[in-house]
């Protein structure tokens, strides 16, 4: 899936607060979309609440900046989220310009 293509599907998990899976890094995501746009480096990018899976950090759940283009596998799943994940904050300063947020 091209870079287009899952900024699409990004937009729909965001409009729709569905739950994505997907593969970054070399390690398997659970998240809630919150925030997609373009970083202040140019980036395409999403904001997400980790909800479960693997990190180098170790830490779930947490909050995390994805690269688009290094995004593997991208699945929007049938669950839902309600609400806005903990600690949500609108106008993500990370990115210069927003195409989506919750």
């Amino acid at each position: 899936m091209n870079v287009f293509n899952k900024y699409i599907l990004l937009v729909s998990a965001i409009k729709e607060k569905r739950i994505v899976t997907f593969n970054y890094d070399g390690l398997d995501r659970v998240v809630e979309c919150a925030t997609l746009g373009y970083t202040t480096a140019g980036m395409p990018a999403v904001r997400g609440y980790q909800i479960e899976g693997d990190t180098h950090s170790g830490t779930v759940p947490c909050w995390r900046l994805f690269l688009i283009d290094r995004i593997r596998g991208l699945e929007l799943t049938e669950a839902r989220f309600a609400g806005e994940p903990p600690a949500y904050e609108r106008s993500d300063k990370a990115f210069s310009r927003i195409d989506a947020e919750l």
